[in-house]
């Protein structure tokens, strides 16, 4: 909740501290600690999500200075560490304690932060700010800016993110939550401006290289992105995250060698990880070597077994070799380990049709369903899936389901005029093709390839696409 040295002389006061206190544990002792030395002990344990000896400390702190009126205060935290927030926010409010005190206000501001009630929290935390006179503030700006963030108030998170910058725990995410706000707010490029900026500060900021660099691929330019990365790697050839981003973006960009290359610099530098060989896997895959891709997800998995990446990876290599039942195998197992990735999903579902076990491919696309409505791929697959177990009427239905939450939506109007042809229901055929072609013309190209000698056979439908390219000229 605060800086352990707002409350100590130096870093040997908190040090020191600590190790008497978990002397004393460790040898069952008993020791003297007053009051506001339990208080900053207390806090150091929630720093580390030391949740244990931090119940330890304030049950000394209770059983030791019952009535001190700190006591209240190290209640209140100790219930808030345990998700009593509605406890902890009655036992201060219940308390003696001066209320404009630092300490009283931060703890307040958690109570209310805990219990959704961002507006109060801020206000709580500004009132502490106060109480230091707006100096040596950074942590409680980042309070702030995480109660504007949670309100959606981005503009002000911004503000307070920045604000907050000095004091950041972890630079890294400091930038990601700084980076978001502009995203959010549609201001990119001023993100960009802003991380040149804090480059120009420090230009051997590691951090600062790798956020401008993921603005570039906020903005879809990874090549831009890519230069970003080599520069932070530069700075430090051990930093494994750099790694990962630019080989994640060589695989994007189809420059697969490139991949290759950069992984076997970070294998030089000591910075190789399970999902960095998770890219290096892929990007042998994607040229053609399965076997050395299968190796290399293998060792993946033995470095880390819990990585869905690993599964994945060799689950898509059995797919492209034609092995279905395999390829499940793997696939439901990253599947499990990462439950709402949908990328998995889809290629479940494809296996699933491979081998027709139509029933089990719908299962997960229902599951897609649940976890993402809005996305028009999983009407297309439900509808696939009724095609290929012949009922034009359910493959028709899950079209007409996607267009209620997708109106207009051109991918499944083509397809829906497709399904009326079927059927032999040519004026509603050619009546949503219409639709379709008004909602986006490029979009007949693949329409006739869903069945070219049929379609490009029918004089009707031709005339159709030709006079609405006329009308596109």
């Amino acid at each position: 909740m605060f800086d352990d040295d707002n409350f100590l002389d130096d870093e040997y006061d908190i040090n020191d501290l600590v190790d008497r206190f978990e002397k004393m544990v460790k040898q069952h002792q008993s020791c003297y600690f007053d009051a506001d030395e339990l208080n900053v002990l207390l806090e150091h344990y929630l720093q580390e999500n030391n949740i244990k000896k931090a119940n330890l400390a304030a049950d000394i702190a209770v059983k030791y200075h019952p009535n001190n009126p700190l006591i209240s205060i190290i209640k209140a935290k100790q219930l808030l560490a345990n998700s009593h927030a509605q406890e902890a926010l009655s036992t201060l409010k219940n308390s003696d304690f001066d209320h404009n005190d630092a300490d009283y206000q931060l703890t307040l501001g958690a109570c209310y932060s805990d219990l959704g009630e961002h507006e109060k929290a801020i206000k709580a935390y500004m009132k502490a700010a106060k109480e230091f006179d707006f100096k040596d503030c950074e942590d409680i700006y980042n309070f702030i800016a995480a109660e504007y963030e949670s309100m959606g108030d981005m503009e002000n998170a911004l503000k307070f993110f920045v604000l907050g910058l000095d004091k950041a725990e972890d630079i890294d995410n400091q930038y990601f939550e700084i980076r978001n706000c502009y995203s959010h707010l549609g201001k990119i490029e001023d993100g960009m401006t802003f991380f040149r900026k804090e480059i120009d500060k420090n230009p051997y900021s590691v951090p600062a290289w790798m956020a401008l660099g993921n603005c570039y691929v906020r903005m879809g330019n990874l090549k831009n992105a890519v230069e970003q990365f080599e520069y932070a790697i530069s700075i430090d050839p051990h930093y494994k995250k750099g790694y990962i981003d630019i080989a994640t973006a060589y695989n994007e960009l189809d420059r697969f060698q490139e991949t290759i290359e950069i992984v076997e610099e970070a294998k030089r530098y000591g910075a190789e990880t399970a999902l960095l060989l998770c890219l290096y896997g892929e990007a042998h895959a994607k040229l053609g070597d399965n076997k050395t891709a299968l190796e290399i997800y293998q060792k993946a998995m033995k470095l880390d077994d819990k990585l869905p990446e690993a599964y994945a990876g060799i689950g898509f290599v059995l797919s492209d070799e034609g092995n279905p039942e395999s390829a499940i195998k793997f696939l439901r197992h990253a599947h499990t380990l990462s439950p709402y990735n949908t990328d998995y999903m889809y290629v479940i579902v494809e296996e699933y049709n491979k081998l027709e076990q139509y029933d089990n491919a719908l299962k997960f696309v229902n599951e897609i369903l649940d976890l993402n409505p809005y996305d028009e791929n999983v009407y297309i697959s439900m509808m696939e899936c009724y095609v290929l177990k012949d009922d034009p009427e359910k493959a028709m239905e899950s079209l007409e389901r996607g267009l209620l939450i997708l109106p207009n939506n051109a991918a499944l109007l083509y397809r829906k005029a497709f399904i009326y042809f079927v059927m032999e229901r040519n004026e509603s055929g050619l009546l949503t093709l219409e639709m379709a072609l008004q909602s986006n013309y490029d979009g007949h190209i693949e329409f006739l390839n869903f069945d070219a000698e049929n379609l490009t056979s029918n004089p009707n439908i031709m005339d159709l696409i030709e006079e609405y390219r006329r009308k596109n000229s």
